[in-house]
C-alpha cells in the first residue's frame, strides 16, 4: 500500500514537471519566434552597428592660391608608416621589433611604439600612424621585408604642400596633428592622428580646407578587434581659398625684407625681426604680409620638430613662431604723430601756425628733440619729425581729444583681421586710464596695508612685552611715526602712479609712452587716412570655392567705421605727409626718383620701447608709414625693424621696394647709411 501510494506521488511529480519544462520551452520558442520574424530587423541594426567600425580615409585639403591663381599651397602624396591590426597574423612585439630595426630612427623605439598601441587601445580598428612621410628608401626596406611584417602598412596620403616654401608662412600657417582640439566643439569628426591648422590661415578657414573624409567599413569584434573590410566611401577635396595677397608683391616685400635686414645688421646686429603689411586702402583688402624671423610651414607638417627647429621657434631670441604683423605691439615712434596732428588741427589749431623749436621742450620733464628746427609749422614739423611742436600740439588738444582721434582710425583694439591670435595694442586714452589707474591703486593700497599691518603686529607685540609704561609710550609713539611715513609712501604713490600728467601727455603725443600699437593697426590706420576717413576691416580672402568651381563665399570690403575728423583736417594731413618724402624731409632720399604722377606721402619712426633686451639710448625700432600715389591713393604700407634704428633707414627701403613693384617702376638701390632719417634722441 505504501509502495503504491509513493509511485503515485512520484508520478505526479514528473508529470508537473514535465508541464513546467514544456511551458519553458514554450516561452522560449515564442520568444525566438518574436525575436526572429517580428523584432528581427531592428536587432540586426543593432548588432551591425555593434561590429562595424568607420575607418576615415584623409580627404585632401583645399588649396590656397593668390588673387591671380598662382598656386601657394596644394597637396602632394607621401608614403605613411603605419600598423594595422587587419593584417597581423604572428606575435605583435616580434614585428615591432622588426619594424624598429628597419627605420633606424632614434625617435622610433620598441617603447614608443608600444607606448602608441597603448594610447589608441580603444580605437585598434583604427591604423596607428608610425611615421609620415617617409623616403622612398624605407618604403623598398619595408617592401623587402614584407613578409615578415605582417600588419604593417604603407599608405598613400595626401599631405600640405607649400609650393614657395618660407613664402607667407605666417599668413598662410601650418597643420599638425590633432590635440587638445578633440576637446572642443566642432571637432567631434575628427579622428586621432588627423592634421588640422594650428596658426594663419590653415586655422581660421579650418572648416573649409578639410574637406570630407572618406570611410572604410571594418567589421571588428566586441573588443574592438578588427575582422575583415566591408566597404568603402571616398573621400571628398576640400574647398579653395582665393586670397587677397598679390604673389608677386609678396615676394617684393619678402626680398627686400631679408635684403634689408643684412644691411641694418652690419651697423646694427640684433636687427633680426620685424612685420610689414601692404593694404588696399579702398577695400582693406591685405595685398602682402610679412613677419620675420621666417616661418616655414613644413617643418610643422605633421612632424615632430627637432631640438634646433624647437629652440628656433620658440626659445631663441628673437622667436620664430609668432605673427609679428599682428601680434607684436611696438611703440609707434613718429608714425603717431599724424594722430596727435589731426588732434590739434580738430582742436583749432591751424596747419600753418608756428611753434619755435629750440631742441628741447619748455614743459617739464623738457622732452629733447633730435635736431633744433627753429620755427616749424604743421607741414615743416611732419616733415622734419619735431619732437617739439607736436608735444605742443598735444598739450594745446589734449588726452581725451588724443584718445578719440586715435579710437576712430583704429588703435589700440583689433581690427578684426581673418586671421587667429590678433593683439589688441594699447591706446592710453581716458577708458584705459579709469581701468588702468584703478588696478595699480588697489595694488598700492593692498602693498601698504600690509606693510603697515606687519609694523601694527610687530609693535604690539612689543607694547605687550613690555612692563614699563614710559617704555609702552615710546614704542607706541615709534608706531604712530612708522604708520605716517608709509601713509605719505601711499600717497606718493598714487600721486605718481594713478593720475595723468602733463608728461604723459608730452609723451604720447610724440608716440612714445604708454603707446603700443600693432603693425596692421598702423597699416589700417594709414589706410584709413588715405581713403578720407573710412575704417575698412582688413582681409586676407577673397573667394572660397567647392572642388567643383562653384563659389560658396565671395567676400567684400567692410566699412566698420566713418571718422567723424573733418575732411579739411585729413587733406592738410595728407599734406603734412606727403612733405616727408619732399626735399627736406625725413624720407626724401627713398622717394625721389619717383615720377611726378606717383608721389608717395609718408612718416619715419624712430622708438625707444624700453623693453627687455633694449639698451637705453643705444637700441630703437625702426618703423615707416606710407601711402600712394598721394593724390588719388591705392595702397598703404607698415612696417616695423626691431632694432632697426631709424625708419626711414630700415624698413622704409623694404616700402620702398614694395611701391616700386606695384608700380611698375625701376628699382634703385639705396644705401641704408646714406638714408636722411629722424633720429632718436
Amino acid at each position: 500500500m505504501g509502495m503504491q501510494k509513493s509511485r503515485i506521488i512520484l508520478d505526479r511529480t514528473l508529470r508537473l514537471y514535465t508541464w513546467v519544462v514544456i511551458a519553458i520551452f514554450a516561452v522560449l520558442f515564442v520568444r525566438i519566434a518574436w525575436l526572429q520574424l517580428v523584432r528581427t530587423e531592428i536587432y540586426r541594426l543593432q548588432a551591425e552597428s555593434n561590429i562595424v567600425r568607420l575607418i576615415p580615409e584623409p580627404a585632401a585639403r583645399g588649396e590656397i592660391t593668390d588673387k591671380n591663381g598662382l598656386v601657394m599651397v596644394t597637396n602632394r602624396p607621401v608614403f605613411n608608416l603605419s600598423l594595422n591590426y587587419l593584417g597581423l597574423q604572428e606575435d605583435t612585439d616580434q614585428v615591432i621589433r622588426r619594424l624598429v630595426e628597419i627605420i633606424n630612427d632614434p625617435t622610433i623605439t620598441f617603447d614608443s611604439i608600444k607606448a602608441m598601441i597603448t594610447s589608441q587601445n580603444n580605437r585598434l580598428f583604427e591604423p596607428i600612424i608610425i611615421k609620415r612621410d617617409i623616403p622612398i628608401e624605407l618604403v623598398s626596406a619595408v617592401e623587402e621585408r614584407r613578409r615578415e611584417l605582417a600588419g604593417v602598412n604603407i599608405d598613400v596620403q595626401p599631405q600640405r604642400s607649400y609650393n614657395y616654401g618660407t613664402l607667407a608662412g605666417h599668413l598662410l600657417g601650418y597643420v599638425h596633428s590633432i590635440k587638445e582640439e578633440l576637446e572642443q566643439p566642432g571637432f567631434e569628426n575628427y579622428g586621432l592622428g588627423d592634421l588640422v591648422g594650428k596658426t594663419g590661415l590653415e586655422k581660421t578657414y579650418e572648416q573649409y580646407l578639410r574637406g570630407q573624409n572618406g570611410f572604410q567599413q571594418v567589421e571588428v569584434t566586441a573588443k574592438n578587434r578588427p575582422v575583415r573590410p566591408i566597404n568603402s566611401i571616398p573621400a571628398i577635396a576640400g574647398n579653395k581659398l582665393e586670397l587677397t595677397i598679390d604673389l608677386k608683391l609678396q615676394q617684393a616685400m619678402e626680398k627686400s625684407f631679408d635684403e634689408t635686414l643684412a644691411k641694418v645688421q652690419k651697423e646694427h646686429p640684433k636687427a633680426k625681426a620685424g612685420a610689414t603689411v601692404l593694404l588696399d586702402v579702398k577695400t582693406g583688402k591685405v595685398l602682402a604680409m610679412a613677419s620675420r624671423p621666417i616661418l616655414n610651414p613644413d617643418d610643422f607638417n605633421g612632424k615632430s620638430l627637432n631640438q634646433d627647429q624647437a629652440d628656433y621657434y620658440f626659445r631663441n631670441i628673437p622667436t620664430a613662431l609668432n605673427n609679428r604683423a599682428i601680434q607684436g605691439v611696438y611703440v609707434p615712434g613718429s608714425t603717431f604723430k599724424m594722430i596727435t596732428g589731426m588732434s590739434g588741427l580738430e582742436s583749432g589749431v591751424s596747419p600753418t601756425d608756428y611753434v619755435t623749436c629750440t631742441g628741447k621742450y619748455w614743459n617739464p620733464p623738457y622732452i629733447k628733440c633730435w635736431d633744433v628746427h627753429g620755427p616749424v609749422n604743421f607741414y615743416s614739423a611732419m616733415a622734419g619729425s619735431c619732437n617739439v611742436y607736436f608735444q605742443e600740439m598735444a598739450r594745446r588738444a589734449g588726452i581725451a581729444q588724443i584718445g578719440r582721434v586715435g579710437f576712430e582710425f583704429g588703435l589700440g583694439k583689433p581690427t578684426g583681421i581673418d586671421l587667429p591670435f590678433e593683439s589688441s595694442g594699447l591706446l592710453p586714452g581716458p577708458e584705459w586710464q579709469n581701468k588702468e589707474f584703478q588696478l595699480r591703486a588697489d595694488r598700492i593700497n593692498k602693498q601698504i596695508d600690509e606693510k603697515i599691518a606687519a609694523i601694527e603686529s610687530e609693535y604690539n607685540q612689543k607694547i605687550i612685552n613690555t612692563p614699563m609704561e614710559r617704555e609702552k609710550t615710546r614704542l607706541q609713539q615709534e608706531l604712530n611715526s612708522e604708520k605716517k611715513v608709509w601713509e605719505q609712501e601711499r600717497k606718493s604713490q598714487l600721486d605718481h602712479y594713478t593720475q595723468w600728467h602733463d608728461w604723459d601727455t608730452y609723451n604720447t603725443g610724440i608716440g612714445q609712452g604708454y603707446n603700443e600699437y600693432t603693425v596692421i593697426q598702423l597699416a589700417n590706420m594709414v589706410a584709413t587716412l588715405a581713403n578720407g576717413g573710412s575704417r575698412y576691416k582688413p582681409y586676407t580672402v577673397e573667394k572660397i570655392i567647392d572642388p567643383a568651381g562653384n563659389v560658396l563665399q565671395q567676400f567684400a570690403p567692410e566699412l566698420v567705421y566713418k571718422t567723424t575728423v573733418t575732411a579739411q583736417t585729413i587733406a592738410e594731413t595728407q599734406k603734412a605727409m606727403l612733405a616727408v618724402t619732399a626735399p627736406g624731409g625725413t624720407a626724401y632720399s627713398l622717394f625721389y626718383r619717383f615720377p611726378e604722377n606717383i608721389k608717395v606721402a609718408a612718416k619715419t619712426g624712430t622708438a625707444q620701447p624700453g623693453r627687455e633686451g633694449y639698451v637705453k639710448n643705444q637700441d630703437y625700432d625702426g618703423l615707416f608709414i606710407a601711402f600712394a600715389p598721394a593724390d588719388n591713393p591705392q595702397i598703404a604700407f607698415a612696417g616695423v625693424i626691431e632694432h632697426g634704428w631709424s625708419g626711414s633707414g630700415s624698413v622704409g627701403l623694404i616700402a620702398k621696394a614694395v611701391f616700386e613693384e606695384y608700380f611698375g617702376l625701376q628699382k634703385v638701390e639705396v644705401d641704408p647709411a646714406q638714408v636722411a632719417g629722424d633720429r632718436p634722441e
